[in-house]
This record gives C-alpha cells, sequence and structure tokens, in this order.
C-alpha cells in the first residue's frame, strides 16, 4: 500500500547544521554508515542540510564491521531503517528478508532520474530495496612528488616500483589490499576469467584464464606490497609518503589527500594479451525491514532522505570533486563539469563489469580472499589453491 505522502522540494535545502550520532538505546530515526573519515565529515554537512527546518532530524551512526553489525541487529529489531553500502548485498538481504520492498512508496521515478545499470541495482526479483547514489571502482592513484608520469602499462608500472621499493627503508613500490577479490577483480578477470558467471550461476575461479590472473599478481604486483594484507596496512605506505602508486576506490581519495599525499588518479595499467576488467558498484541507501512497522514521521523521514540526497545537486557534485564518486543521476552521469578524477573513474567504470548481486557470492568472496592468501603468503601454487577454494565454495553452496 502507499505510505507516502507526495515529495516537495527535492533540491532546495541549505547547509547549516550539523545532526549528531546517537550512541544510547533512544537513537531516534537513524542511518547507518562505513564511512572513511573524509566521507564522514561530507555526510555531515549533507545531514545538516537535509535536517534543516525539520520537526524529526535524522541522525547518522559511524559503525565498525557494518556486515556483521546488521546480521545481528536487523533480526532484533534494532537495526537501523536505512545504511550506505554497495548493491552486492540485496540478493542476499531479499532471501534474509531484511529488506523493506518501496516499490510502491518513492515518490521518484527511479528509471526516470537514473541510469539503467544503476536502476538494475537496486532491483532484485521485482522489489526495490533502495535508492542508488554513486558508482565505483578501484583505479590507479600515484604520488606526483615521485612519479612524474602515470604508467600505461603493468611493465612500466614494475619498472617505477623498482626503484622505490625497499621495505628495509620503509618504502614500498605499492599500497594494494593484495587478496581481497574487489580490489584485484581487475586483473584476476584481466586475461577473460570471471569469478563468477551471472549467465550461468557457475563459479569461474577454476579456469585457466583466471588462474592466469592470479599468476599475474602473483608475479607483477605482490612483492611490492607489506606482508600483512590487511587494509590499514596495504594503505599506509601511500598515505605516509612512502610508496609511488596505490589501488583503491574513491571513498579513500579524501583521505589520501588530508594525510598530504596529492594522490593523482589514472587507469589501470594495462597487461600484454589482457585488458583490466575491475568489478564495479553501485553504491545504495538501503531500506531496512525496520520500516515494516516504522511510525509514518520515520517512514517519511527515510523516504525523504533517500530521494533528497540522491538527487540533490549538492549533494551529487561534493560526493564527485571531494571524493570521486561517479553520479548515477541522468542529469550528472555524463556531464563533462564534474573534474578530472571522475573522468578518470568513468574511465576505469567503463573497463570493468557490475559486481553480481547473487546471494551466493559473499561465500564466495570470503573462500576465495582465504585462498588468495595463502597464495600470497607463498603457501600454495595458484591452481592448486583455486581448485581448493572451489570445491569448498560448491560444497557450501548446497
Amino acid at each position: 500500500m502507499q505510505r507516502r505522502q507526495v515529495l516537495a522540494g527535492i533540491g532546495g535545502a541549505t547547509m547549516l547544521t550539523v545532526a549528531g550520532c546517537l550512541g544510547d538505546d533512544d537513537r531516534g530515526i537513524t542511518l547507518w554508515t562505513e564511512f572513511e573519515e573524509a566521507e564522514e565529515e561530507t555526510l555531515e554537512e549533507h545531514l545538516a542540510a537535509f535536517n534543516e527546518g525539520r520537526d524529526n532530524e535524522l541522525n547518522a551512526e559511524d559503525i565498525t564491521d557494518m556486515e556483521d553489525q546488521l546480521n545481528t541487529a536487523i533480526p532484533a529489531g534494532d537495526g537501523p531503517e536505512t545504511f550506505a553500502w554497495a548493491h552486492d548485498w540485496l540478493g542476499r538481504y531479499h532471501e534474509q528478508e531484511f529488506g523493506y520492498d518501496a516499490s510502491d512508496d518513492l515518490s521518484i521515478d527511479l528509471e526516470s532520474e537514473f541510469t539503467a545499470d544503476a536502476v538494475d541495482a537496486v532491483q532484485w526479483e521485482g522489489h526495490t530495496y533502495g535508492v542508488p547514489y554513486a558508482s565505483e571502482t578501484v583505479a590507479l592513484m600515484y604520488n606526483p612528488d615521485l612519479v612524474a608520469e602515470p604508467p600505461e602499462t603493468i611493465e612500466g608500472m614494475v619498472e617505477i616500483m623498482d626503484d622505490y621499493h625497499d621495505p628495509a627503508n620503509n618504502q614500498w613500490g605499492l599500497s594494494y589490499p593484495p587478496v581481497n577479490p574487489y580490489f584485484v577483480s581487475g586483473y584476476l578477470q584481466a586475461f577473460g576469467g570471471r569469478l563468477f558467471h551471472e549467465d550461468t550461476g557457475e563459479l569461474g575461479i577454476e579456469d585457466d584464464e583466471f588462474i592466469e590472473g592470479v599468476e599475474l599478481l602473483q608475479d607483477s604486483l605482490w612483492e611490492y606490497v607489506p606482508e600483512d594484507p590487511t587494509y590499514g596496512s596495504q594503505i599506509a605506505p601511500f598515505n605516509d609518503g612512502n610508496a609511488p602508486f596505490a589501488i583503491n576506490g574513491p571513498w579513500q581519495v579524501g583521505g589520501f589527500r588530508d594525510a598530504g599525499v596529492d594522490a593523482t588518479l589514472a587507469p589501470l595499467p594495462d597487461i600484454e594479451g589482457g585488458s583490466p576488467t575491475p568489478y564495479t558498484g553501485i553504491q545504495v541507501w538501503y531500506f531496512t525491514a525496520a520500516l515494516e512497522d516504522a511510525d509514518e514521521e520515520t517512514f517519511e523521514t527515510i523516504m525523504d532522505w533517500a530521494e533528497w540526497y540522491t538527487t540533490n545537486e549538492d549533494v551529487i557534485v561534493d560526493n564527485a570533486e571531494r571524493h570521486g564518486l561517479i553520479p548515477v543521476h541522468q542529469e550528472y552521469a555524463e556531464s563533462d563539469d564534474i573534474g578530472e578524477d571522475i573522468q578518470t573513474f568513468v574511465e576505469t567504470v567503463d573497463m570493468g563489469t557490475p559486481m553480481p548481486a547473487d546471494p551466493r557470492m559473499d561465500i564466495m568472496f570470503t573462500t576465495l580472499e582465504e585462498a588468495l592468501e595463502r597464495v600470497f603468503n607463498g603457501s600454495e601454487e595458484p591452481a592448486a589453491a583455486m581448485e581448493a577454494a572451489a570445491e569448498e565454495i560448491r560444497s557450501r553452496w548446497e
């Protein structure tokens, strides 16, 4: 049943005050994020604009380990009414009944407002579980104090990394989460292999083309990153000015620059015999099952927020210019006025392929990451690691 009143004045807010985060049980109307610090600061500004003049303010909570927290909070009825994340959780949340279908509640027409890929990303089996606000992927970042021109090929990148890589003196060639399937997908899939074949629903990690991608990482990039594959350890060298390159996403651009590194963007370097094919994601304000029993004021606030945030010019331009988030609103998606960062990320997105939202991807990502770490640590060869991972994944899918 239609629960919405017609939304008025989508683009008309003024930035004034910041809504505070709530940490107690009386958290009010709440959204959750797990943003980097620079993105969180921008969100606070946008919340201030949205809340100006409203009787019921929307509050933000910065969450650590969002996935685990949601898996506990939503079934217990303690979860947020909305949260921000990439579209790849959609299928799983549909199966778990964690989402709220807003197909009949939105005042905006998604197909008229957003790009086709973005509209597809928020829908699953006829249900609409959120509103899209940006597209993203990873790109090459270089420190112009150390690198005059970005390399066009992996071979050129290796030459530069060789000049700087000296772990004994706290210098590395590359900052790059080396076993996270999302971050390394561009090179895992560079020779035509795929982690997952959406058309058939079959794994692709045992295919020769995919194993060739693992070997590329092993032979060309992994020796230049820190030994600890965790995210924090991997971003530190570039963040501290001790690495010429990073491969990361738009969420990290502001953090690098705030640290004093003029992170400059370039497309992923090409490789002989292939082409980088990174996973791309659509960022979404998800609607959660908490909306099923929400009072009218709460429900209206959440719908207003999702529609305002995703269509407001100040928000769209801020996210693009300050964080490199690629607009998916049709009016801005093809704009040449957003800036060089966006143009680079658009070029990289054009190389890529949308991340599948199949609910089985979660199991696959976790097991694949463990297998990649074994190869990274030198305890297993690529083919054997992928074969073992595929066997485990299929057994867990059954």
